[in-house]
């Protein structure tokens, strides 16, 4: 079976992990293909983490967002242009090693330790201080939607 018909990946969980003095971090085995993977880098919109995907789930991103009628065709074109300026290609080697870009490290400050969180076809790379913040923030909205919908 070649990676392309592979299914896509399910990320779930959350690892804390270090980066290494050459901004390399190891993707969680349970996480990784037996195979050197290609990935998407962008920061969130507001630069508190790092999303990381395979380019097939940032495709299906671009797409929505280019067929999404609630927004201006000039703000679809704007938001595109600075989706896919955004964006860096990383590949993960063999030992499942990815390689962080200077400036992305710099803009969601990632050092030292860091949290990957799983979220669904997508991970995101969290500075390990900024993820337990939100996670304690985001607590009690969990637990409500988790009440409404019977979890």
């Amino acid at each position: 079976m070649d990676a392309d018909s592979q299914p896509e990946r399910f990320y779930a969980g959350e690892f804390q992990h270090s980066i290494d003095d050459k901004n390399r971090i190891t993707i969680p085995s349970r996480w990784r293909r037996d195979h050197p993977e290609e990935f998407i880098l962008l920061p969130e919109a507001t630069h508190q983490f790092l999303l990381v995907m395979s380019p097939m789930e940032f495709a299906r991103l671009s797409s929505a967002a280019e067929t999404n009628e609630k927004v201006s065709a000039r703000d679809r074109r704007v938001f595109l242009r600075q989706l896919h300026s955004r964006a860096q290609h990383a590949a993960a080697d063999r030992q499942g090693r990815l390689v962080l870009p200077d400036d992305l490290c710099q803009k969601v400050t990632l050092k030292n330790e860091v949290a990957l969180v799983g979220n669904r076809g997508r991970f995101e790379i969290w500075n390990l201080q900024r993820w337990k913040r939100a996670h304690e923030e985001e607590t009690p909205t969990y637990q409500h939607v988790a009440k409404e919908i019977g979890l």
